[in-house]
């Protein structure tokens, strides 16, 4: 039987011979790559509010640091097959927004109550001698209560149904109203986070689908290699 050919610039994919051993080492790099993410959700949910959608930059630029130290890890699978490798960027990348969008949930709720809202509660609890940290704690309890009420089942899973369909939340602490809006709503805020896995799942990739070549790969010739002199 002629021996088989290895693979063609036109087909890099390995077909055969991937081992167990180089499976496994993929996905530690991919875990690697999670466990320094998930962490980082937090900072990225509050970038992502920079004006102009500036905050999704960050999603690249934190798939792409991570995706070079989850590469060390995991260059002893090469070659992987590149559909694996861009999979795992992609299931990494859904974690962490997802992650994210928990992080930014916390962030809208604890924040329900200050920036000057609810001004007359605040010179009641004042005036009664207590603190007005009250009034924002009583607004972050509303703002879940309402999200449990109107876009069941609540939580995370009502904020995110809140932010997709748009609109505001009208809250009441001690007969006092305020509308709680959210800056990107509707499609915007739909569109915004879907870029966002977009955005660190090419940084993940551009750092990690080198582990499709068999060998490192290198602009640096050896001493002695010849090379092309283009005009």
């Amino acid at each position: 039987m002629p021996d088989e050919l290895p693979p063609t610039p036109e087909s890099p994919e390995p077909t055969a011979g991937w081992s167990r051993e180089q499976a496994g080492r993929l996905r530690l790099g991919l875990i690697v790559a999670l466990v320094a993410l998930l962490p980082l959700s937090w900072l990225l949910a509050r970038l992502i509010w920079l004006p102009f959608y500036f905050g999704l930059f960050f999603f690249l630029v934190a798939g792409l640091l991570v995706g070079a130290v989850a590469f060390r890890v995991a260059r002893a699978a090469r070659p992987a097959p590149g559909r694996m490798v861009i999979r795992g960027a992609i299931l990494v990348s859904i974690l962490v927004a997802a992650s994210s969008v928990c992080w930014e949930h916390r962030h809208i709720a604890s924040n329900a109550g200050t920036g000057g809202k609810f001004p007359n509660a605040r010179n009641a609890a004042v005036a009664a001698g207590r603190s007005p940290r009250e009034v924002a704690a009583r607004a972050t309890e509303a703002f879940n209560a309402q999200l449990d009420a109107q876009y069941a089942p609540g939580g995370t899973i009502g904020y995110v149904r809140w932010a997709a369909l748009g609109g505001p939340i009208v809250l009441t602490v001690n007969g006092d109203d305020e509308k709680i809006v959210n800056d990107h709503q509707g499609i915007a805020w739909i569109v915004r986070t879907l870029f966002a896995v977009a955005l660190m799942t090419a940084g993940l990739w551009s750092s990690l689908e080198s582990l499709r070549c068999p060998a490192p790969v290198s602009n640096i010739l050896a001493p002695g290699a010849d090379y092309e002199d283009a005009e």
